[in-house]
């Protein structure tokens, strides 16, 4: 996703200390939006039991016991009981520590052997997407985005994998030449968004090809759609469809925000694609800033994310009551705090006490 200003600075940028947020409950969201669409189910009354914590006594008190147990052992430890629970060792230690205590939390939970096999997903799919917007090097808060490309990778939540692919480029009318720094940092050149359609040609093709595998039927699959951070929907797709003077699109208001639950879920401090990966174990495949390669990068962090029992609800959206929603071209100060988790000094992984 090529940011506002801080494009070249978000992967080696630094950790600071994790902000407490307000809770969802005080924002105002679309819910006749949510009840009539395949989002109903993460109404505030339907939690999965695993994002809650546990409450009875005893069980406490052995989930601390194991963890103390867990924070005390060797990277070799860690690793050799990972195995004997055919879990994945690969990680940064902290990870694998996690991976651990979440596995034994959900044994308590389900009273089972295999506790990983009893999660429930929400989503039969997940639709992962990150634009490549318009930008400069020397670009001011005012500069006009516009989406330049246009990915979605789906995957498959039962089976774990990738399934699909769409991909397209758009071609942009307020500035249509690319700038140099914008095509070195996405590697989009100008021929390819010259011969490319409009945006709202591309958002309508989108929709088709969401509505040929029944992604967007709420009676048929389930799916929800997932970003790296906020950025892509309540930033980009907001500006653009006020400069295409387009609705903005009903399945875009609540998604699944990746960045946000692996910082929740492995209690790290927010970071970028390619040190989310690292501390997977993984490295980036294909190109950073290309808007296809950053959604299957998105795709594998989210995979293993569930592998490692994590279940994903939408956790981020657009609120339905927010002046600024109507003022499709402002740039909101809630956005500008929120580009605040770009602009990181330090490539090292903060780890917070559990």
């Amino acid at each position: 996703m090529a940011s506002a200003n801080n494009t070249t600075q978000n992967e080696n940028a630094s950790i600071t200390p994790k902000k407490s947020s307000k809770s969802s409950k005080d924002h105002t969201y679309d819910l006749d939006w949510i009840r009539n669409t395949n989002a109903k189910p993460f109404l505030s009354d339907s939690s999965h039991v695993l994002k809650k914590p546990i409450t009875d006594h005893g069980c406490q008190k052995r989930l601390s016991k194991y963890n103390g147990v867990v924070n005390r052992m060797t990277s070799d430890q860690v690793n050799d009981e990972l195995q004997k629970r055919q879990l994945s060792t690969n990680g940064e230690i902290e990870i694998r520590r996690l991976r651990l205590k979440h596995y034994y939390k959900a044994q308590l939970t389900f009273g089972c052997e295999n506790p990983f096999q009893m999660i429930e997903q929400h989503f039969e799919y997940i639709a992962v997407v990150d634009f490549e917007a318009t930008c400069n090097h020397n670009q001011g808060n005012n500069y006009p985005h516009e989406i330049i490309e246009f990915p979605i990778v789906l995957i498959n939540v039962q089976q774990r994998m990738i399934v699909d692919k769409f991909q397209s480029y758009c071609r942009p009318t307020i500035n249509p030449i690319l700038s140099n720094f914008c095509t070195e940092l996405t590697g989009i050149e100008q021929h390819q968004v010259d011969s490319a359609p409009t945006f709202p040609e591309v958002l309508r093709n989108a929709e088709t090809w969401l509505n040929e595998r029944h992604l967007l039927s709420s009676n048929k699959r389930k799916c929800g759609f997932a970003t790296d951070g906020p950025w892509d929907f309540a930033k980009f797709l907001r500006m653009q469809c006020g400069f295409s003077s387009i609705s903005y699109p009903r399945w875009a208001k609540k998604w699944i925000n990746v960045r946000k639950e692996f910082s929740s879920f492995y209690a790290v401090q927010r970071c970028g694609i390619s040190k989310m990966l690292q501390s997977l174990g993984l490295v980036f495949d294909g190109r950073n800033h290309s808007g296809l390669d950053d959604s299957i990068n998105i795709a594998r962090i989210t995979i293993e994310l569930m592998k490692d029992g994590c279940v994903l609800l939408l956790n981020d959206g657009i609120r339905a009551a927010d002046p600024k929603f109507i003022d499709l071209n402002s740039v909101s100060h809630e956005l500008q705090n929120l580009n605040e988790d770009e602009t990181k000094h330090n490539d090292n992984l903060v780890i917070l006490d559990r």
